[in-house]
């Protein structure tokens, strides 16, 4: 295993090594996007020019792909297969399929097809299965991990110095709160300030605080998700820290009620099909789905339909028909969420 940077940089180096199967997996999006990239560029100019990709859900016909991986014509470019597979769940067929395609072309000495995976976050269940160790062990895994703290602050300033921009120590740290450690977020907010500001130009905490609009939005997912994943403390973070803000509190609520009654909806659908099939009819997207079975191991049906009688006493409270502070029960409402 190898992590994504690494990774990166070990594709821009002469001679590099292509395996028959590669995943590329975890929780950080824009490593997993930056090096795939950054694979393709190498591949590419290995004269891999033909590339196809399949998206990996729901009843996938692994006997089709294995049928195309086969039907390569004499005269074919060298091609890349790319395998989206958001949850990482290759089931038996697909499993086979990984583990066959390594056989088969553990003796090619010349490759004409590479196939690619990716991933979202992989648990220890995952990385423990035979397809995953099979890639491990004949193929290569690159692991896109969070980049948090100091780490996080000299990512932004690194960043900013590669498209000409000085970020010094206070500047940065201030960036990677506002984005609450997205770096997909970091990374747009940098190329704005680009546009804005000449080349070479040295960047303080106060251009930050003028520049970077305000990146409630992205608490607000942060909020979310701490909530689902029961990350109770920090979640109640984010919530003062909006409040701090000046976040209105409709808006919260709408955030909280939202997230409520998708629980919900879930655990209806859970009673008469798999989590899976309740996902798709639901359009709950897969970077959401590993949050929302975490709360969902938490608590059942019942307890997340008592819930909305809170969220209702909020919203009285908001629009002053009912005495309170809506501030505190927004933050009792989080905390039954997250515990």
């Amino acid at each position: 295993m190898i992590t994504a940077p690494a990774f990166i940089r070990q594709t821009q180096q002469p001679g590099f090594q292509i395996k028959p199967l590669m995943l590329i997996y975890g929780e950080e999006p824009l490593y997993v996007r930056l090096s795939l990239d950054a694979l393709r560029e190498a591949l590419k100019a290995q004269g891999f020019m033909q590339r196809d990709r399949y998206d990996v859900e729901g009843q996938f016909n692994w006997q089709d792909l294995q049928m195309d991986t086969q039907a390569m014509s004499l005269f074919a470019d060298k091609r890349i297969i790319e395998l989206d597979m958001p949850k990482g769940t290759p089931g038996k067929e697909g499993g086979e399929f990984i583990r066959n395609w390594l056989n088969q072309q553990q003796q090619v000495m010349d490759l004409e097809t590479v196939v690619v995976v990716t991933c979202e976050k992989l648990d220890s269940r995952q990385t423990k299965a035979k397809w995953y160790q099979a890639i491990e062990a004949q193929g290569l895994v690159v692991q896109s991990k969070p980049i948090e703290g100091n780490a996080l602050i000299q990512w932004c300033q690194k960043r900013a110095a590669d498209i000409g921009l000085q970020l010094d120590g206070e500047a940065a740290a201030e960036l990677a709160q506002r984005v609450e450690g997205n770096l997909l977020a970091a990374d747009q907010e940098l190329e704005k300030l680009g546009l804005l500001f000449p080349q070479g130009a040295q960047l303080t905490i106060d251009n930050i605080r003028q520049s970077v609009a305000d990146q409630a939005h992205y608490q607000l997912f942060a909020l979310s998700t701490a909530m689902l994943l029961g990350k109770t403390q920090y979640a109640l973070q984010i919530l003062h820290r909006l409040q701090q803000e000046g976040l209105e509190a409709p808006i919260v609520l709408w955030l909280l009620s939202k997230e409520l009654r998708s629980l919900i909806a879930v655990s209806q659908k859970q009673q008469t099909m798999n989590l899976t099939q309740a996902y798709k009819q639901l359009n709950i997207w897969s970077s959401k789905q590993n949050e929302f079975n975490a709360a969902l191991r938490r608590h059942n049906l019942s307890y997340w339909q008592s819930l909305l009688g809170l969220a209702m006493q909020i919203d009285f409270q908001i629009k002053g028909l009912s005495q309170g502070d809506e501030w505190v029960n927004l933050s009792d409402l989080v905390f039954k969420i997250s515990q």
